[in-house]
């Protein structure tokens, strides 16, 4: 087994050939890649993440690289259907963590329905002195203006 640095990553000795060997795919980079799109980085910090450029991580990973945008919701799917198994399986704490988090989407989805719900344009206050003008175009009996005579031609 060859040696690696603090990071996992292995240790280059002098005798090996000219020229950095190539980037081998495993399954801890693939995870960790995975991982970084789930949390919404970017190509590049994924790249940095296992110590690769963005070319080489575009060769080795691309199926990782195409899964980005779903990345996060997989992972959420995942996390939940290991805890409804284990709810299956008679754990009561990931039944409360279960219900917690269907609790938290159906909040998540009401909070979006009101946001996205169009509110009426709010009506404008009339001033006091609109109020009279109605008040006073509205009255009839012997108080009432007189009709206006006829037009004659």
């Amino acid at each position: 087994m060859s040696e690696v640095d603090l990071f996992g990553d292995p240790v280059l000795s002098r005798e090996e050939a000219r020229g950095r060997p190539e980037h081998q795919w495993t399954r801890e980079n693939s995870n960790k890649v995975l991982i970084a799109f789930a949390m919404r980085r970017s190509v590049k910090e994924a790249a940095s993440a296992i110590g690769v450029s963005v070319p080489t991580l575009r060769k080795h990973y691309f199926s990782e690289v195409a899964k980005r945008d779903a990345a996060g919701l997989r992972m959420e799917m995942t996390q939940l259907a290991r805890l409804n198994k284990a709810a299956e399986d008679g754990n009561v704490a990931a039944e409360k963590e279960l219900l917690k988090h269907l609790e938290k989407a159906r909040l998540r989805e009401l909070s979006n329905s009101v946001a996205s719900t169009p509110n009426a344009a709010p009506t404008r206050r009339k001033g006091k002195k609109e109020q009279a003008l109605e008040a006073a175009a509205q009255v009839d009996g012997i108080y009432a203006p007189p009709t206006p005579p006829p037009l004659l031609n």
